[in-house]
């Protein structure tokens, strides 16, 4: 089963997309935190992960930064998932960090769910 960690500090939206993704079959993995997420990926295998770019202490940059560093979680998919518009410098900045797609909240939710797909290969 393809497993999708949402990590993001809006618990709302962690279960809104939870509730989505368990009902497409994924097997989903929360983290409120960038922390959590760090500390849930040394045990966590994840396909996927949906990352909200702006929370407080660690953000998304810093997150998938780790993420890049480390030899054994480097090559995992991440997709930005995000209330905020970012410009062109943002645009370059998720190249940087090599994220596959930038999905903006709200979600539409039939939109969310093709792009989801296409991510894990669904």
């Amino acid at each position: 089963m393809t497993k999708v960690m949402i990590v993001d500090d809006e618990p709302d939206v962690v279960e809104l997309v939870k509730e989505i993704l368990t009902g497409e079959g994924y097997d989903v993995v929360c983290a409120q935190s960038g922390e959590v997420c760090l500390e849930k990926l040394k045990n966590t295998p994840v396909d996927l992960i949906l990352m909200d770019f702006f929370m407080p202490g660690v953000d998304g940059r810093m997150v998938i930064e780790e993420i890049r560093r480390n030899p054994k979680l480097k090559d995992t998919k991440i997709a930005i998932l995000t209330s905020a518009s970012f410009k062109k410098r943002g645009i370059e900045i998720m190249k940087e960090l090599k994220v596959l797609d930038y999905i903006t909240k709200p979600v539409e939710l039939e939109d969310f769910k093709s792009r989801i797909r296409k991510l894990t290969g669904k």
